[in-house]
């Protein structure tokens, strides 16, 4: 069962590369909120917002990954 086209995951992928820090873990917790909400009775809607989910995601993870390895260029530098 899927929740989300193709389409979805392409405009939420643009809003997340431009969301701040704070609002993508806002939308991020948010998502899970209403996944959860939709268990059990609508898993339509509940992958919808898992599809969600992990799309935000996975924005924060790449973030997480540069800004480690930026860290660790500077920490290599001496800086």
């Amino acid at each position: 069962m899927s929740g989300a086209t193709a389409s979805d995951f392409n405009k939420w992928q643009d809003l997340a590369k431009v969301l701040s820090l704070d609002s993508l873990k806002y939308v991020i917790q948010d998502c899970a909120s209403a996944r959860d909400a939709m268990a059990g009775w609508n898993p339509v809607k509940e992958n919808y917002y898992a599809d969600m989910y992990f799309t935000y995601s996975d924005e924060l993870h790449k973030r997480n990954k540069r800004l480690s390895l930026s860290y660790f260029l500077k920490e290599s530098r001496g800086k």
